[in-house]
Parts: structure tokens; C-alpha cells; sequence
């Protein structure tokens, strides 16, 4: 009997259907326009005028069909956001996120934020497991461990909430670092919402640099706050895919602010420099390796990422101004900048290799495993099953037990 996976999507920037894509759309034509995106509104189709055409499906949604369309073991559930609920998730055996997430709920409001999280915390079967996720969502703490392990990491300071933030107390720490000019990100955030880049000098001369913020941002529980590394916008950004625990494929790209057409660059396969992809491997396996370890729905250890990670390495080579800097000028250092997982970008369109059939082998490889480890068994049928044996026989089938007959006795004489 098939096992069922949940896909819970949300993309509107991996198409696959795109002039770019290398591989085959084929198995794409007989896909419901509800799961296609419209590429001006950026909705899904199901949720346009009535008759808007030209949807595009994306790689949040072209994975799960493939695996539905090859794989005869496993069946496919395509979750909303809106369809996301505990019970939902506990109807499948585990459930991906390939697309949308709890970041998506924190830029939608406070109820939905609630909604989401509360629901992948209860169901007890998301890859990743609420603990990796929580993980990577909160900056600070898998920066913090990644550091302790002697990885490279931009000078960091960590402005949170529970620790009574405020700009002042912010703008103090950064001057005591000597800091000339530094950004600021978010945890539970994500496309560069809230990220600023600033100087400290401004700060001084404007306080309301930071105290609009502060404000603008109050609902955020953590910011992140690094010393600008200049040589990252100009050295490449190499972005490492992992599963398993194993390196699947790179990108690289540099930002449009450092590129002589203003515009991002992104390159893929044997055009990455190889210093810069062998360098990257080597950070991201590490940053992978110090994840928590992943369990099955009941409990057993999986002993690799069973999921997508991804890492993204950047590259110093100018004078930092930290008091505790050792990185030296004119010297290529690597670091890790950031850990994401399955709802981010995977480039797909960007990729000179059909990556569809690729991940749907890792995903549908992984899923197994867990098959195995639980033994799962669909409770939709364990429920017919106990529909079915609980249901009424024909009259003349009812006696009434031993045990019962025996109560309608008269009792014994002493």
C-alpha cells in the first residue's frame, strides 16, 4: 500500500516552467492551473479573476506532481497555507516544507504566525522537525553554535528582545566593537525584509536611524547586527545545496549593488571558481554536521539531514575593523553567512541539469527511510478498518456473550 507525503507550497520566484529550464515540462500538462502561479500578481491561479491564464508552476509544486506522476509507492497530498492544520499533517506519514513556511506567516499577521506554528509544532511528522527548524529560524542560536565549533562567521552582535534591547544600548555595543559601518537582519525573516545597511557615524548624528527601526520592526524577536564586510558584495556568494548530508549542487551569484550592469549575476556548474566552491563545501558540510539530528515521526534518529539545507558562504578580502578581527586584508577568508532549508530558493531555472527528477529521487529516497524506521501505516484506513469491524452484523448474528447470559441468572442457593 502507497505512504503519503505532504508538500506544503508556497513559491512564486522557482519557476520551472520558464524558457531558462533545461529539463523537460512534459509531465506538467495534465497539472491543475489551481497550483499555477500568475507571474504578475504573483497568486495562485485559484485565487485570480475568474479566467486569468498563463499560470506558471513552480518548483514547490513540479516536485510533489513528478513524484505522484514516477513513484507508484508514494501518494502526494499539495498543501495551502491556508489548508495547513494539525490534523491535515498528521493524515500523511511526513510532510516537506517546499515552499511556504513559518516565516511566510510571520509577513502575513500575528494570527496567522500563531496558526502555522502552533500546527507544526502538534502534528509531530514536519521534515524538517520543529526543532531544526526553530533552529534555524532563530539566527542567533545556530550562529552561536557554529562559532563555538571554530566556524567562520562575520563579527556578530545579537539585539533580542527577551534581553531588553534599544537602540542606544545597540549603538554602544557596536562602537565598543569599532565598527565602522554595519548591517542589521532578522530572524524569522527572509528576500531581505528589514535588512539594513548603515554607518555608525550616521547613527550618531541621526538617532532616529535606529529608533525608527526599532520601532518599525518591534514585532521581531531577534536582529542580527554585523560588521559590513565590503569584499562579500564584490567576491561571489556561493550557496551549497545539501541532503541527506550529502552536497548536491552550487550556485554563486554577486550582488546587483557590486556589478558593473547594476544588476545580480548568478552562475551554476563548472563556471563557479573552483576556490570558491571547494572553500564552501568545506564551510557548509561543517555548518550542516553541527544541525540537530532529525527524527522520525516516532522518534527514531535519523543520522543525516533527511531534508534540503541550504548554506551560503561568502568570501572576505578587505580590512574589518573589529577589536577582535583576525582575518587579514588581502586574503581571501570564507565564512558563513546564512543557513536555510526546503522553503528557499533552490535556482531551479538557473541549473544546467534536469533538478525536477533530482529532487524528487532525494525526497522520495528520504521519505522511505522514514517508511521503514515507522512502519507507517495510513490512519485512514486504520479507521475504515475500525469502521468496518465495528459495524453491526445481521440480527441473528447478535448473541449476547457468556458473560452476559450469566448476569441473567437467578442466583445460586446457598
Amino acid at each position: 500500500m502507497p505512504f503519503r507525503i505532504g508538500f506544503i507550497v508556497g513559491k512564486d520566484n522557482d519557476a520551472v516552467e520558464d524558457p531558462k529550464y533545461v529539463g523537460s515540462v512534459d509531465f506538467l500538462k495534465d497539472l491543475p492551473d489551481k497550483y499555477r502561479v500568475d507571474p504578475v500578481s504573483k497568486l495562485y491561479i485559484k485565487n485570480c479573476k475568474k479566467g486569468t491564464k498563463g499560470g506558471i508552476a513552480h518548483a514547490d509544486v513540479a516536485i510533489p506532481w513528478y513524484i505522484q506522476k514516477k513513484y507508484d509507492d508514494i501518494e502526494i497530498d499539495i498543501i495551502f497555507d491556508e489548508e495547513i492544520s494539525t490534523k491535515r499533517l498528521q493524515s500523511n506519514m511526513c510532510n516537506y516544507i517546499v515552499g511556504y513556511d513559518v516565516i511566510n506567516a510571520v509577513f502575513e499577521s500575528p494570527k496567522k504566525w500563531k496558526a502555522v506554528e502552533k500546527a507544526f509544532r502538534e502534528c509531530g511528522n514536519m521534515m524538517p522537525t520543529w526543532e531544526v527548524q526553530e533552529y534555524i529560524y532563530w539566527k542567533s542560536v545556530y550562529m552561536k553554535k557554529c562559532i563555538a565549533e571554530g566556524i567562520p562567521m562575520a563579527p556578530t552582535l545579537y539585539a533580542t528582545l527577551k534581553d531588553g534591547r534599544s537602540p542606544e544600548k545597540l549603538l554602544a555595543e557596536i562602537k565598543e566593537r569599532g565598527w565602522k559601518t554595519f548591517v542589521m537582519k532578522q530572524s524569522f525573516s527572509a528576500f531581505s525584509l528589514g535588512f539594513l545597511k548603515t554607518t555608525t557615524e550616521k547613527c550618531e548624528n541621526d538617532p532616529t536611524i535606529l529608533e525608527e527601526y526599532f520601532k518599525e520592526y518591534s514585532h521581531i524577536p531577534e536582529y542580527i547586527v554585523q560588521e559590513a564586510i565590503p569584499g562579500f558584495v564584490s567576491n561571489w556568494e556561493t550557496r551549497c545545496f545539501w541532503f541527506g548530508g550529502e552536497f548536491c549542487y552550487a550556485i554563486a551569484n554577486k550582488a546587483a549593488v557590486s556589478t558593473e550592469s547594476g544588476e545580480e549575476i548568478i552562475i551554476t556548474g563548472d563556471d563557479i571558481p573552483p576556490e570558491f566552491l571547494e572553500n564552501a563545501k568545506r564551510i557548509g558540510k561543517l555548518a550542516v554536521d553541527s544541525m540537530p539530528k532529525l527524527k522520525t515521526p516516532k522518534g527514531h534518529v535519523i543520522d543525516t539531514m533527511n531534508c534540503v539545507v541550504r548554506t551560503d558562504i561568502g568570501c572576505s578580502d578587505t580590512k574589518l575593523d573589529d577589536k577582535d578581527n583576525t582575518w587579514v586584508a588581502g586574503e581571501k577568508t570564507f565564512f558563513l553567512n546564512e543557513i536555510e532549508y526546503g522553503g528557499t530558493n533552490y535556482f531551479i531555472r538557473h541549473l544546467k541539469f534536469d533538478a525536477v527528477p533530482f529532487w524528487a529521487e532525494k525526497i522520495a529516497t528520504g521519505a522511505r527511510k522514514i517508511f521503514e524506521l515507522d512502519a507507517w501505516v495510513d490512519p485512514k484506513a486504520k479507521a475504515k478498518k475500525r469502521t468496518a469491524s465495528s459495524s453491526p452484523g445481521p440480527a441473528k448474528a447478535q448473541k449476547k456473550p457468556a458473560a452476559a447470559k450469566a448476569v441473567l441468572k437467578k442466583p445460586a442457593k446457598k
